[in-house]
């Protein structure tokens, strides 16, 4: 019996708008409504290389003590297309100026394998039918911390914490196996520097570890203008470097670009990684201050879209 390990939740240069995905305690943290969707290409032109979509909802409820959400994501690598489907809940403890969230996340994944995106050294290997798909699925869970508020924060999450198998070929005794769930825990800290709020440096970093693999971590450092223009850099150490560029209108719509070029071994064989955000955040007309939405920190002072 053969074993093999990897990263099974995609990994994210514009992390800080796909926060939800990896830790559910960042649930309901925005706005009345908070609406994103995602978009990476990475590693361009090698094949079978990752691609990944994303459509992600939540809203801030019950002024501000709970936090409710849902998202989809679309994972295709190789052979295998996944799609995660999730329903989130927050629950926020409130402090004068800082606020500590606890995230749950219920996920049912569903899984596609096709052995024609196979390419086999041995034709005649019976464990892989290279004419035939096949779907299988299961349920997991996710949890998460986080404490927080307009300057700073501390996050931690874990997903697949149940660590179930999405097996596939089950009626089949040659082919049958299972592909393994495992739990993926992460921590996140960011700080948001600017004694002119129309110039803020949101500094944040990001770390992943994965049971076999080796810890990644993520720095990165944007700097956000007039909350209109944001510009930034990102560090993925022993791996690439990011550059991003965003623009918010109206303090409710922003778009964000991001390029990666690869610094390890493979940039050889590919021509870097593209990734885009689209978010749309908003109180919906709300009276914020009576309904606690917003302006709930003592210093209050930068975009929400943070």
């Amino acid at each position: 019996m053969l074993f093999s390990y990897g990263q099974q939740y995609p990994w994210w240069t514009q992390y800080k708008s796909n926060q939800i995905l990896a830790n559910p305690a960042y649930c309901g943290t925005k706005r009345v409504l908070d609406l994103r969707i995602n978009y990476r290409n990475q590693w361009t032109g090698f094949e079978g290389a990752p691609k990944t979509y994303v459509l992600s909802v939540n809203s801030r409820l019950l002024k501000g003590k709970l936090g409710l959400g849902a998202f989809m994501f679309k994972d295709d690598i190789g052979p295998f297309k996944t799609i995660n489907s999730s329903i989130t809940f927050a629950y926020h403890l409130k402090f004068p100026d800082s606020e500590l969230s606890f995230g749950f996340q219920g996920n049912y994944l569903k899984q596609r394998f096709n052995g024609n995106d196979v390419t086999l050294r041995n034709q005649q290997d019976k464990a892989v039918n290279l004419s035939m798909e096949d779907q299988a699925a299961n349920f997991d869970g996710s949890f998460g911390l986080l404490y927080y508020n307009d300057r700073f924060s501390l996050g931690v999450g874990a997903n697949n914490v149940i660590g179930s198998g999405i097996q596939h070929y089950k009626n089949d005794t040659i082919k049958d196996a299972t592909y393994k769930l495992v739990p993926h825990y992460n921590f996140s800290a960011g700080y948001n520097w600017g004694d002119n709020p129309d110039f803020v440096f949101e500094n944040s970093l990001y770390a992943a570890f994965v049971p076999g693999m080796p810890i990644s971590f993520d720095y990165t450092l944007r700097l956000h203008m007039k909350k209109q223009l944001m510009a930034g850099v990102s560090f993925r150490f022993s791996d690439a470097i990011a550059l991003q560029l965003g623009y918010t209108l109206k303090d409710m719509v922003q778009i964000a670009y991001s390029y990666d070029v690869v610094t390890s071994p493979l940039r050889k064989y590919q021509s870097g990684t593209h990734e885009i955000s689209l978010i749309f955040s908003s109180n919906l007309g709300t009276d914020v201050k009576k309904r606690g939405f917003n302006g709930r920190f003592l210093k209050q002072r930068f975009q929400y879209l943070l």
